[in-house]
């Protein structure tokens, strides 16, 4: 029997050794186009520097026909709204007392209250 280099260790070795140059290789010169894409040439950066008055354009905006946040809102298990009440919070609670008794206080976020509907 002859000793010979040609063994499955030695060529699963020499296999590994390739897939791990060619993976370095790889990345080697995926680095070198990303160095390439972030330098940008001077003459297309002129001009940049200086901001032109006329393309800044006042404007106003109109929000008076904004609709105003609710009071209180009543949501669904869902997270679905059902109802949603404008006004003092006491008064809508008079007249709809029936609705609040059924539902659950869940937060309060400023004047804006959330009740789940059970």
């Amino acid at each position: 029997m002859k000793p010979t280099i040609l063994t499955q260790k030695t060529v699963c070795a020499f296999l590994g050794l390739m897939m791990a140059l060619t993976i370095l290789w790889a990345a080697k010169a995926e680095a070198k186009v990303d160095q390439i894409n972030e330098v940008i040439p001077m003459e297309y950066n002129k001009g940049f520097g200086e901001v032109k008055d006329n393309v800044i354009q006042e404007f106003e905006l109109d929000l008076s026909d904004m609709k105003e946040l609710p009071t209180i809102t009543i949501i669904n298990k869902f997270g679905e709204v059902v109802a949603e009440f404008y006004g003092d919070r006491e008064e809508i609670k008079k007249k709809f007392k029936d609705s609040f008794d059924k539902g659950l206080f869940v937060t309060a976020s400023g004047g804006h209250e959330f009740y789940l509907l059970r």
